[in-house]
């Protein structure tokens, strides 16, 4: 497995590093607006189809079809799903798209994972210690969903083609029922991601795994 980094203000990097403090973030907190002064993702938890001719509508009482310019949306429960994003790659670039010079090389991410993985257990609300991790795959939203749609799990690992550049690995985790299958909220709409944005009312969860010193490196950026 290779390395992982995690991209954030030297301030926050003993947290980081000595204690094992991951700061998982609900995925509405990530659907909010750059104007907000959060890198957000309105897709963020979200299966979007926007095929460009528009989606095709069938009327059940004539057989009718017609073409809409609106999308297809699924949401996941987004208040009760919480990730934490490191990337694959080491990048001054990226450093500054997250405004920061300093990086966390996780050296060894499968001690990492397990680290998670043993915490998580820990806590008797996750539901049975699950939790999600692994590269993020980015698709377009002119590809049709198939029953993707309807797997909250596969949604959350997913983001839309604009952000491929930050080849983000995540872990996630949830409360309660969030990654049952089916467990969406589906809607048509003329004006996807169109939700007001907000910095309030967001969950988040310092999750404490135990120093990680022995597997991490920390990289000034220029």
């Amino acid at each position: 497995m290779p390395p992982l980094f995690k991209y954030l203000p030297r301030k926050y990097t003993e947290a980081f590093v000595s204690r094992g403090e991951l700061l998982f973030r609900s995925l509405s907190y990530f659907r909010n607006y750059e104007e907000l002064l959060v890198r957000g993702d309105r897709h963020e938890g979200r299966r979007l189809y926007r095929p460009p001719q528009g989606l095709e509508l069938t009327k059940t009482e004539t057989g009718e079809k017609m073409l809409l310019p609106w999308a297809f949306e699924s949401n996941v429960k987004d208040r009760e799903v919480y990730v934490f994003c490191l990337s694959v790659d080491l990048s001054p670039e990226l450093g500054r798209e997250f405004g920061t010079d300093t990086c966390i090389e996780v050296t060894d991410a499968v001690a990492l994972v397990a680290k998670v993985r043993s915490a998580l257990k820990l806590r008797r609300w996750v539901r049975q210690g699950r939790v999600l991790h692994g590269r993020v795959e980015y698709y377009s939203p002119e590809q049709e969903p198939q029953a993707e749609w309807a797997v909250p799990e596969r949604m959350i690992m997913r983001k839309t083609h604009d952000y491929q550049h930050q080849r983000e690995y995540r872990f996630a985790f949830a409360r309660g029922n969030a990654l049952e299958v089916n467990n969406v909220e589906t809607l048509l709409t003329s004006t996807p991601g169109s939700v007001q944005p907000t910095l309030e009312g967001h969950p988040e969860y310092v999750l404490k795994v135990g120093s990680l010193a022995k597997v991490c490196r920390i990289h000034t950026l220029a």
